[in-house]
């Protein structure tokens, strides 16, 4: 039965990286990560892109083997198919996660953190010993771990959050599932990620192309079931690629879920952390996790070995960990998702003559903030919304 300090279950950026600050916090802790997947990266379940400033915090995207592509441009689509190009959205990036998780994951494996590939936790259990007894399946054997403290990284459908007695629970109208392909010979500015907002194309959630070449791009689109006609997905996404790419070739396909919630309510619990998808710490507005899930991973790891090396693991001292994240990031994404309810209440005719009325703005100065003002002005049932928060 091995001992360890820490062990993180998923090795996705979360996870990763959580397991790399934790050995960095304290290079004499035993740290291990599990992943299910044979492959670290694989399979890819999201569009892959990032934000310059977030990003960097963590890795230089400059020549890296693990960037597909750098963005420079933000274009919203009407409904009606009418285009905003946005000003001084700042730069991006799309990844390509296959090599990005994995260069997370050797970075862990660098400070010394013990990676396994394959690896399943598949129950965990308190024994009265103040360590977590977690059964692992791996090259069809089964081991038990001990740990004192476990972190959760293990994404949407997060078991170690349910054995650990956390509420991980998702209203179904924050769940949006998401289908994707990569297509080829397809015509857009590869320099620009496009977002298009109907609720006749992606009921509840938006489309999006995210330039992975010149004439590549994942083409995707997320949708809430309770307010679709019934189609799924995938159909919703073969109804929009066949009307704007009818000559595009499928070479990749995708599909999974984006939890558009709320951080949950509590993220730890005696020895067990929550962190990135698995604690919902996504915006709820944009469905970006990536950059979300590395700066948790990195609070996680922190936490973490700060308190086994001060001998306490209790629930009590690692809510440190919650109130940090709730100052960071999950503050604000309660905010964004009362803006992202406030605009269900906007139809498409109403987003077709919110671009028109945007066009109307000189290019150079066609800002986020610019867009949200004529939004306010068009729809005053978001005025309450911006002024609880923003104002």
């Amino acid at each position: 039965m091995p001992d360890v300090d820490v062990l993180v279950v998923g090795a996705g950026p979360a996870g990763a990286v959580a397991a790399w600050h934790a050995k960095q916090a304290a290079p004499g802790l035993d740290v291990v990560v599990l992943e299910r997947d044979r492959a670290i990266g694989a399979p890819v379940r999201c569009a892959e892109g990032v934000g310059d400033a977030g990003l960097r915090e963590f890795a230089n995207p400059d020549g890296a083997d693990w960037v597909s592509r750098r963005i420079t441009d933000v274009i919203f689509q009407a409904p009606d198919d009418t285009e905003v190009v946005l000003a001084n959205c700042g730069l991006g990036w799309i990844l390509d996660r296959t090599r990005f998780d994995a260069f997370l994951a050797a970075q862990a494996a660098a400070e010394g953190a013990t990676v396994l590939v394959g690896a399943e936790a598949t129950a965990m259990a308190r024994n009265g010993d103040q360590r977590w007894h977690v059964r692992v399946k791996e090259r069809g054997r089964d081991d038990v771990y001990r740990a004192r403290v476990v972190i959760g990284a293990d994404g949407v459908e997060t078991m170690v959050g349910r054995w650990a007695g956390l509420d991980t629970r998702v209203p179904a109208r924050d769940m949006e599932s998401c289908a994707q392909y990569v297509l080829q010979g397809i015509d857009f500015n590869p320099d620009a990620i496009y977002l298009q907002f109907s609720n006749a194309i992606a009921p509840g959630g938006y489309a999006w192309i995210f330039p992975k070449g010149v004439g590549v791009a994942n083409v995707g689109l997320g949708v809430v079931a309770l307010k679709s006609d019934g189609r799924n997905a995938r159909q919703y996404l073969d109804d929009w690629v066949t009307r704007r790419f009818p000559g595009g070739t499928r070479t990749g396909y995708t599909v999974g879920g984006v939890i558009v919630h709320t951080t949950i309510k509590k993220t730890y619990a005696d020895g067990v952390l929550v962190a990135g998808d698995a604690a919902h710490m996504i915006n709820p507005l944009s469905g970006g996790g990536i950059t979300n899930a590395m700066k948790a991973g990195r609070l996680a790891g922190k936490t973490a070995a700060a308190a086994i090396c001060a001998g306490d693991t209790s629930e009590r001292r690692l809510a440190a960990y919650h109130h940090a994240w709730m100052e960071l990031l999950g503050d604000d994404h309660l905010k964004y998702y009362r803006i992202k309810q406030a605009l269900e209440g906007v139809d498409d005719a109403s987003f077709n003559k919110l671009a028109r009325s945007v066009n109307n703005i000189a290019p150079g100065k066609r800002t986020i903030g610019r867009v949200f003002t004529h939004a306010l002005i068009r729809h005053p049932q978001l005025i309450p919304v911006a002024a609880r928060f923003f104002v």
